[in-house]
C-alpha cells in the first residue's frame, strides 16, 4: 500500500491490473458523490423559447474567456485564471492579501464570495501551480476551478392547458387527479407572506403584475440610498441580489426565473393571471445566470451564501432555495455552501436534468450531491409519465413533479407555457412554502420528510425516484398536522453485500393494529408486479412491528425492487381508530449473482479489510477475480470516516492496461450493509473501470466494496 500526506487535491491512487486503488479525500467539508462518467462541460437551466433541440447551447458563459481542465480525471470547463478556494477557520477572519503574497506570483488577487469562501485570479498560472500553492499555504482547505454555467434549450409546447400541474380534470387529454393536489391543499392553507423563498436563477421580474405582492423587501435596506442600511455587505439589496452584476437589482433579463417564480408563488384571489402553489408567499430573486442564460459557480456559491446569512445571521425566514439549473462538474464549494444552508435551515430543491439520463450512473450536479438538505426533482406530464427528457435515479432523484406543458410568469406581464424539470422543481419548492406557512415550528428535516413520506406513488416513477412518487401537497399538509396520526415505517430495506436477495423485511407502525394483511402490500421489479400472495408471510408479536418474510426467492432476480404500503383502502387502524395516514415505500437493488462458498478474506463486512488512512490517498492490492471465485469475487474494506470527510473510489484497470479484461462493479456501504451509493462503468458503457465517491453523513463507519461483476 502506497499513500500521501499532500493535500485533499491529490488525485485517486493508481490501480495495476486485477488490483484496486482508492484515494480519500481528507477534507471536512462538503458530502457528496465523485461523478460516476464525464461531466457535461457546463451548468445549465432549462430554457424557455419554444420548439429548440434539447441538447443545444444558446448561452454563453458570463466570462467569455473559458479554459478545459483535466480535473478529476475529467475534462471541465471553467473561467480562465479563475478559482474558488475555501479557507480551514484557523485563521478566523484574519484571512486577507497577505495569502497570496509569492514573489512570482504577485497578479494573484482574491474577492470574498462570503462564508469563508474566496475567489482567486492568479493569471497564467498551471493547474499544478495553484493546487501546489494550496498544499503548501496556511489557512486553505482546499481550491477548486471556477466551474462554467450555462443553459440548455428544452422540450416545450405552448399549446398544453394551463395549471393541469395544480389541478388536473383532464383537461389537456391527460388523467384525472394527476397533479400536486393544490386544491385539496388550499383548504389547509394558502401559504403566507412570512415564509421566504429564494428564487437563485436568472433573476426575477418584481414588477410583474402577477408577482409584485408576493416579492420579498429587504426590511433592512432603503432603497436607492446606496447605502448598505442592514450592514449584510451588500448595497440596496431590496428584491435580493444580482450576483452577475454586482448590484441589488436582480431584475430578470431571461425570463427562466420569471416563470420559476409564478409556479412558486403567482398571486392569488386577484383575478389576474395564474395562481402560485403559494396564494402569497414572498419571492426573494438571486440572479445568478446572466441574459444569456450562464453563469459561474463562484456566483452560485455566493448567492446560496447570501440567502444562508441572509437566515443565519439577519433573521430572513428563508425555508428554500429553488435551483433549476445543473450541469458541469462536481463542485465541493457549491457542496459546502448548499451544507451550509442545510444547517441554517434551508432546503435546496434542485432539477434533476434534461438529459433523459439516470443519475445514478451518470450524475448531474448540483441534483446529484449527497445532502439532506437537497430534494431532487423529475419531471412528469399530465398523464403522470415520466417526461422523456427528464433524469430520473431510484437513488439519486427523490420525487416527481408536473413539468410538461407548465403555464406561468414572463417578463414585461407576460405569460406561457414550457417544459424541463426547471418547472417541476418550483411546484416541490412551493410545497415546501405552504408547509412553512401552515406550521412555522418546523424543521428544514421535518418538510423535507413530510414530502418524501407523502408522494403518491405512480407506476412511470416506480424504480426510477427514491420515492416512486409524486409530490403532493396536501399529502404532505396531512402529514404535518399537529393532531394524531398512524404513520408507518419500511425500515431500512438493506441487504448485506454477499446477499444476492432479501429474505424478510421490517414494517414498523406508530402504534398497535389491526386489518394489516399481505393484500395491502406490493412489490415490484423494475417496474413490473411480483406477486407476495402464495409465497411471503406476515407475521408480529405486538400487532406494531411487523416482520414481511418468505422472499429469498421473490427478489432473486437482478434489479430495483421497490416495496409499498398503501394507505387508501387498507382498513389498517390503531385502538384509536385513526387509519393510516400516508402510503410509505422503500427501494432496493440487487446487483449480483450469489458468490461461491467458502468466502476468502474480506468477503463480507464481519471481516472487511480496515484501511488505515486519514487523509491523502492510498493505493493497494485487493485482488478481484483470483482463483477460483473468478467472476463472483468481491473484497471488502472498511474506512472510519471523520464528520463531513468525503471518499473518493477510483479503479483504473482499463485506463492503465488497456488489455486488461477486467470488468469492475463498486459498491459504498454504510456499517449496517445499507448500499450508499454503487458505480458501474466510468464513462458509459465503452468503459470497464468504476468509480464513485461519497461521504460519512455525520461521521462514522463506512464500508466500501469492490466486486468483479463479469471477465471478457
Amino acid at each position: 500500500m502506497r499513500g500521501s500526506n499532500a493535500g485533499w487535491w491529490k488525485r485517486c491512487g493508481v490501480f495495476s491490473r486485477r488490483h484496486a486503488a482508492v484515494s480519500r479525500r481528507g477534507s471536512t467539508h462538503g458530502l457528496v458523490p465523485s461523478s460516476r462518467r464525464r461531466p457535461k462541460r457546463a451548468l445549465h437551466h432549462e430554457s424557455l423559447e419554444p420548439r429548440l433541440c434539447l441538447s443545444a447551447s444558446i448561452g454563453t458563459s458570463v466570462d467569455p474567456l473559458t479554459s478545459q481542465l483535466d480535473w478529476g480525471g475529467q475534462s471541465v470547463t471553467a473561467r480562465a485564471d479563475s478559482w474558488i478556494l475555501r479557507t480551514d477557520g484557523s485563521l478566523g477572519s484574519n484571512f486577507g492579501g497577505w495569502l497570496f503574497d509569492r514573489s512570482a506570483d504577485t497578479a494573484w488577487q482574491s474577492e470574498s464570495l462570503g462564508e469563508g469562501f474566496f475567489s482567486l485570479t492568479a493569471p497564467a498560472a498551471a493547474t499544478e501551480d495553484v493546487l501546489g500553492w494550496a498544499s503548501t499555504t496556511r489557512g486553505v482547505a482546499y481550491v477548486e476551478p471556477d466551474f462554467v454555467i450555462n443553459h440548455a434549450s428544452t422540450p416545450n409546447d405552448p399549446d398544453l392547458s394551463r395549471l393541469w400541474g395544480l389541478h388536473n380534470t383532464g383537461q389537456t387529454g391527460g388523467i384525472d387527479d394527476a397533479d400536486i393536489d393544490a386544491l385539496e391543499a388550499w383548504n389547509i392553507t394558502t401559504g403566507s407572506r412570512d415564509v421566504v423563498i429564494a428564487v437563485i436563477d436568472t433573476g426575477v421580474d418584481y414588477t410583474h403584475r402577477d408577482l409584485a405582492a408576493n416579492i420579498w423587501r429587504n426590511p433592512g435596506e432603503i432603497p436607492g440610498n446606496g447605502i448598505d442600511d442592514d450592514g449584510n455587505g451588500f448595497i440596496d439589496d431590496v428584491y435580493g441580489y444580482d450576483f452577475v452584476n454586482n448590484d441589488g437589482d436582480p431584475m430578470d433579463d431571461n425570463g427562466h426565473g420569471t416563470h420559476v417564480a409564478g409556479t412558486i408563488g403567482g398571486v392569488g384571489n386577484d383575478g389576474t393571471g395564474i395562481v402560485g402553489v403559494n396564494w402569497q408567499v414572498s419571492i426573494m430573486g438571486l440572479k445568478f445566470l446572466s441574459g444569456g442564460g450562464s453563469g459561474s459557480t463562484s456566483d452560485a456559491v455566493r448567492a446560496v451564501n447570501y440567502a444562508t446569512m441572509m437566515r443565519r445571521d439577519h433573521g430572513i425566514n428563508i425555508v428554500a432555495t429553488n435551483n433549476s439549473w445543473g450541469g458541469g462538474g462536481f463542485s465541493q464549494s457549491l457542496s459546502d455552501a448548499i451544507e451550509a444552508g442545510g444547517d441554517a435551515g434551508i432546503l435546496f430543491i434542485a432539477a434533476a436534468g434534461n438529459e433523459g439520463n439516470n443519475n445514478d450512473t451518470f450524475p448531474g450536479y448540483p441534483a446529484s450531491m449527497t445532502s439532506e438538505a437537497i430534494i431532487s426533482v423529475a419531471a412528469t406530464d399530465s398523464s403522470n409519465n415520466l417526461a422523456g427528457f427528464s433524469n430520473y435515479g431510484a437513488t439519486s432523484v427523490d420525487v416527481g413533479a408536473p413539468g410538461v406543458g407548465i403555464y406561468s410568469a414572463l417578463p414585461g406581464n407576460r405569460y406561457a407555457s414550457y417544459s424541463g424539470t426547471s418547472m417541476a422543481t418550483p411546484h416541490v419548492a412551493g410545497i415546501v412554502g405552504l408547509l412553512a406557512a401552515a406550521n412555522p415550528n418546523l424543521t428544514a428535516a421535518e418538510i423535507r420528510t413530510a414530502i418524501l413520506d407523502t408522494a403518491v406513488p405512480i407506476s412511470s416513477l416506480n424504480g426510477r425516484v427514491a420515492t416512486g412518487g409524486l409530490a403532493n401537497a396536501a399529502a404532505a399538509l396531512d402529514a404535518i398536522s399537529t393532531g394524531p396520526s398512524l404513520r408507518a415505517d419500511i425500515v431500512n430495506v438493506a441487504p448485506d453485500p454477499r446477499q444476492d436477495a432479501v429474505d424478510a423485511i421490517t414494517i414498523a407502525f406508530t402504534s398497535a393494529v389491526s386489518g394489516f394483511d399481505l393484500a395491502d402490500l406490493a412489490l415490484t421489479r423494475d417496474g413490473t408486479a411480483v406477486a407476495l400472495a402464495g409465497t411471503a408471510t406476515l407475521a408480529s408479536s405486538d400487532q406494531q412491528t411487523w416482520t414481511l418474510g418468505g422472499l429469498a426467492t421473490l427478489t432473486a432476480d437482478l434489479g430495483v425492487y421497490q416495496l409499498t404500503l398503501a394507505a387508501d383502502g387498507s382498513g389498517i387502524t390503531n385502538g384509536d381508530g385513526l387509519t393510516l395516514a400516508a402510503d410509505v415505500t422503500d427501494s432496493w437493488l440487487v446487483v449480483e449473482p450469489p458468490p461461491p462458498a467458502p468466502f476468502e478474506p474480506n468477503d463480507s463486512i464481519a471481516t472487511a479489510a480496515p484501511v488505515a488512512l486519514t487523509a491523502g490517498r492510498a493505493a493497494f492490492s485487493g485482488i478481484v477475480g483470483d482463483g477460483s471465485y473468478a467472476l463472483a469475487d468481491v473484497d471488502l474494506f472498511s474506512i472510519e470516516l471523520a464528520a463531513g470527510a468525503t471518499i473518493t473510489l477510483d479503479v483504473d484497470a482499463r485506463s492503465l492496461t488497456p488489455a486488461s479484461t477486467l470488468d469492475s462493479y463498486l459498491r459504498l456501504f454504510d456499517a449496517s450493509g445499507r448500499q450508499l451509493a454503487y458505480n458501474d462503468d466510468t464513462s458509459g458503457s465503452a468503459s470497464l473501470d468504476s468509480r464513485l465517491g461519497l461521504h460519512g453523513v455525520d461521521g462514522g463507519h463506512l464500508l466500501f466494496r469492490h466486486l468483479v461483476v463479469r471477465q471478457q
